[in-house]
């Protein structure tokens, strides 16, 4: 037997794009394509977005999938890549994203049967 019978090779063509968000300097939250896949996110997409206000520390962007538009945002999709129009929210929260750069890494949780993504702000 040869060592190659031990090692599970990787498809290049299964493996996403890294999973992470993106605030435009137009206020659009934009997702990578490892992002869309690793969410779901299509053109018929809605999520509620939200914020922890109990901890000040805490600077993450909580998004729970909806089926209905009932408090959610509609992704929308310009070319390949999909976006959330966020610029009233950001600018209600202070965040500056004309002139510095945030990018979230995103993560799934579970909690009592809801499903939810949590996107965390990447250190410089």
């Amino acid at each position: 037997m040869s060592i190659l019978d031990f090692i599970s090779f990787e498809d290049p063509n299964k493996v996403g794009g890294s999973i992470k968000a993106t605030i435009h300097k137009t206020g659009k939250l934009g997702f990578s394509s490892g992002a869309e896949d690793f969410m779901g996110i299509n053109e018929e997409s809605y999520f509620k977005i939200g914020f922890n206000n109990n901890n000040e520390n805490d600077d993450s962007i909580y998004m729970v999938a909806s089926q209905t538009e009932d408090g959610a945002f509609k992704i929308s999709k310009a070319g390949m890549y999909y976006y959330i129009n966020l610029k009233n929210v950001f600018d209600k929260r202070g965040l500056d994203y004309k002139n510095k750069s945030y990018i979230y890494d995103i993560r799934k949780e579970k909690n009592e049967d809801i499903e939810y993504f949590i996107l965390t702000k990447r250190k410089k």
